[in-house]
């Protein structure tokens, strides 16, 4: 017991002050990879030696900010970034015993991805509730934060841009929910993802990996995020933007899935290597890429699509370190 409440305590204490690290060190470059990473401890300690562990994490993650800065920060920390990683990870270990097989189902992946994505939603519908669910203290807020940043920098917009100031005030105003909604879903799955990695390798993971080429989600997803977008198309202000926070989430969602079934497709092809890293710098480059596998994945779970794919032949094994051979339709990617 005493192992791991020192675990739990240490782990904890890696997340705060990573957390603080990445914000000392500013919110850009490396400072934000530290913030988006700071639960990877706390996850692993959740996945590898249990919820009890974990919850030990939570505590000293939120007692370390609090002797740092102060109580309401503890408190604040313990809410928006360990309660969240800690939950996740405890939803991953969850299993139950088919009581006529006797089979071990484990929770499923599915339900995972959606509870990131309703994370997701809530924190960033938190981002309001600084400003009183205001849309001009919010803007106002963003106007002042761009100007203190330009004097400070002592920074310039380009000569002969038509954009001013204001003009990015409202970009950043229309993206910064989204971009908050896609910084913890994606960043949530990392750190899982690693974590997992990790604890797999330390040979402390319960339990087996799941086939992430089988992802999929209920039809409701696919209905949430089209009442979403129609109301981001129809409403203007604030409901515009709780709108968009919804869309966002759901239309991420139908993103992981789309790009399950897009490795499903290849996994056995001998390019499969090359198609996905070209598959990955066209979606940098140009977004509509992304629409288009949210498209696949509201298709997948609607038209089973995964099961009218032809099943190509198993690329060439190659051998182990044993003498055996190895197969490469591995499901962990």
């Amino acid at each position: 017991m005493n192992n791991y409440l020192i675990i739990g305590i240490v782990a904890g204490l890696c997340t705060a002050l990573l957390n603080l690290s990445g914000y000392v060190g500013g919110m850009f470059g490396l400072g934000i990879i530290l913030i988006v990473l700071s639960p990877l401890p706390l996850m692993i300690a959740t996945l590898g030696w249990g919820s009890f562990t974990g919850l030990v994490a939570v505590i000293s993650s939120g007692v370390a900010l609090a002797l740092l800065i102060s109580p309401l920060a503890g408190l604040l920390f313990m809410l928006v970034n360990s309660i969240p990683p800690w939950w996740l990870s405890r939803l991953a270990t969850l299993n139950q015993q088919n009581a006529e097989t006797g089979e071990i189902v484990w929770y499923p992946v599915g339900r995972l991805l959606m509870w990131i994505a309703g994370i997701a939603g809530i924190t960033s519908l938190a981002m309001f509730i600084p400003f009183g669910f205001s849309m001009d203290q919010y803007r106002d807020a963003i106007a002042t934060m761009m100007n203190e940043v330009y004097k400070a920098e002592r920074m310039a917009l380009p000569q002969g841009t038509a954009l001013t100031i204001d003009d990015l005030v409202t970009i950043i105003t229309w993206m910064a929910p989204m971009a908050s909604v896609l910084t913890v879903m994606f960043g949530s799955i990392i750190n899982l993802y690693l974590a997992g990695k990790i604890v797999q390798k330390s040979g402390r993971l319960a339990r087996p990996w799941p086939d992430l080429h089988q992802l999929t989600v209920p039809p409701v997803v696919i209905a949430i995020f089209v009442v979403s977008l129609i109301l981001v198309l129809m409403l203007k202000g604030l409901p515009q933007q709780l709108a968009q926070i919804v869309m966002s989430a759901t239309g991420a969602t139908l993103f992981l899935v789309g790009l399950s079934v897009l490795h499903f497709a290849i996994r056995r092809s001998p390019a499969r290597q090359i198609i996905l890293w070209t598959s990955y710098f066209l979606m940098a480059i140009f977004q509509w890429i992304g629409a288009l596998l949210v498209l696949l994945g509201a298709m997948e779970i609607l038209f089973n699509v995964r099961s009218r794919l032809p099943r190509l032949p198993l690329p060439p094994r190659r051998s182990g370190t044993n003498g055996e051979t190895e197969d490469r339709d591995g499901g962990d990617t």
